[in-house]
């Protein structure tokens, strides 16, 4: 009997554990809903399609790499020309990891720490992703849109369960080992 109660004295302390997480994929959900008026939409793809757009010139020059744009929205690697639209720009992504970090119960210090690696993360990975895709396209064109539609979608998801996990695990937070006290 006293482990049974034990048991669900653990399994509750771990769902309220779990309970910013879950707040934070709703009210993700909600400002994603928010972000897909019209009107807001419209003016955030001119702001994240021309921030990734840029971004990407800049690090692919930086890396010397043959990045160049023949105007809004289009990107080039090598003269494979690719539409930049504003889900290339990771932006729910973006969304995602501030919504998630101002939620969880980790340290204001935790979470700036957190918060600038989550960030960074995402963008040198979708800056990356265009260098890739841009020399699928011109190389492998046949399987451009595969891996484009597949493998990136994939990858950026299981990317930012990574990251969050790294984080949480190093604030202490529900995802942290338990220490040799709370196991006896």
């Amino acid at each position: 009997m006293r482990e049974k109660r034990a048991r669900e004295l653990a399994r509750r302390e771990y769902i309220s554990k779990l309970k910013p997480l879950l707040l934070a994929f709703v009210v993700w959900f909600v400002l994603l809903s928010v972000l897909h008026l019209p009107f807001i939409k419209d003016y955030l793809r001119t702001i994240m399609v021309t921030f990734t757009q840029q971004s990407a010139l800049v690090l692919g020059k930086l890396f010397f790499l043959p990045m160049t744009t023949n105007g809004y929205p289009l990107l080039s690697y090598d003269g494979f020309t690719m539409n930049v639209i504003l889900e290339c720009t990771a932006y729910n992504f973006y969304l995602f990891v501030i919504v998630v970090t101002a939620f969880a119960r980790w340290s204001l210090k935790d979470k700036l720490i957190n918060l600038g690696v989550f960030l960074g993360v995402i963008f040198l990975m979708n800056n990356l992703r265009f260098f890739v895709m841009g020399a699928i396209g011109k190389y492998y064109p046949a399987i451009f849109d595969h891996i484009h539609d597949f493998v990136w979608n994939i990858l950026f998801g299981i990317l930012v369960f990574l990251i969050y996990f790294w984080g949480d695990r190093r604030a202490g937070g529900v995802f942290a080992p338990l220490s040799p006290a709370k196991t006896s």
